[in-house]
């Protein structure tokens, strides 16, 4: 499946699969191997600023997050990448995608990115882009909120996966070694 066609039906999932009931939404698991193969870039981060302004063309909030780069895990970066995500709260109005990822200013976090074709920077798959890592050295991505499916047979089914903890470095190796590193 071609990454915009993936990313469509990211898209569709995380738009028409929320349940009202669960308060979640529903979107596509990715294993790590998936993840680093349709990322651009995967890097160690501390979290900068953010800025929302509108879009260019007006119709939607943008978030801009300076991410300075720890330790490039895969692909090419400087010292400083500038992710986009839609939402925010700009002059009085907030908007969310549901099952985005959510950043805070100082954090320690091991992003995964794509770069659209002229050259931006987005989360390759929302929340499942982004393993925090607390003080103690453990990643681990925030998922609550999020039901994850897989296609079997061409249905969407329950995953099953549950996420844990896991010291970064541990996925940091990994991350280098899926990438084609040492």
């Amino acid at each position: 499946m071609s990454f915009r066609k993936l990313l469509a039906v990211l898209a569709a999932i995380v738009l028409l699969g929320v349940s009202a009931a669960a308060d979640a939404t529903t979107m596509l698991f990715l294993s790590r191997e998936e993840l680093v193969k349709r990322s651009d870039l995967v890097v160690r981060v501390r979290v900068g600023k953010a800025v929302t302004t509108e879009s260019e063309d007006g119709r939607a909030l943008v978030t801009r997050t300076e991410l300075d780069v720890v330790q490039l895990l895969k692909g090419k970066a400087d010292g400083r990448v500038v992710v986009q995500q839609r939402g925010g709260t700009y002059r009085g109005k907030t908007q969310k995608v549901l099952g985005d990822a959510a950043l805070k200013p100082g954090e320690d976090a091991v992003v995964f990115l794509r770069r659209d074709e002229k050259g931006k920077v987005y989360f390759t798959a929302l929340a499942l882009s982004v393993y925090h890592v607390d003080d103690k050295g453990m990643a681990r991505r925030m998922l609550d909120g999020l039901e994850l499916a897989r296609y079997n047979g061409g249905k969407l089914e329950p995953s099953g996966h549950v996420e844990r903890p896991e010291p970064v470095e541990s996925l940091m190796t990994d991350v280098v070694r899926l990438a084609g590193g040492k």
